[in-house]
């Protein structure tokens, strides 16, 4: 039974649909903040999985803003579950974001994932 959820998550991570790919990445992260209550995340097998697909959303331009969705959510959804999934080798692109954004949350949910490539505790 629990193949079904992971199947379906993956579909939505590998979809075509830009949008539904920033709302698995936004379920990681739901999911693992339910960690703190519920004592584990159902999607943690997803986890390197779901990083690959953040990281090759930061390769590109962050989407212009259209009827659906808000310029730059693509990043800001890539970064969001990389505040929890970035690891050491993630910093440099982490920062480069960070430094070349004009948008001041998709700054500050950058530096907060650089923290996490890092090392660094959020708390």
């Amino acid at each position: 039974m629990t193949d079904i959820p992971l199947q379906a998550y993956s579909a939505l991570l590998h979809s075509s649909n830009l949008a539904m790919v920033c709302r698995a990445l936004n379920m990681y992260q739901v999911a693992a903040a339910y960690t703190q209550v519920s004592g584990g995340n159902p999607l943690e097998e997803s986890a390197d999985e779901t990083r690959q697909v953040a990281l090759q959303i930061l390769e590109r331009p962050p989407v212009e803003a259209s009827e659906d969705i808000r310029a730059g959510f693509d990043h800001l959804s890539a970064l969001n579950v990389l505040s929890i999934l970035a690891k050491p080798e993630d910093t440099e692109v982490l920062q480069r974001i960070a430094a070349g954004t004009a948008d001041p949350q998709i700054r500050a949910v950058a530096q907060l994932a650089v923290r996490t490539a890092e090392g660094t505790p959020l708390g």
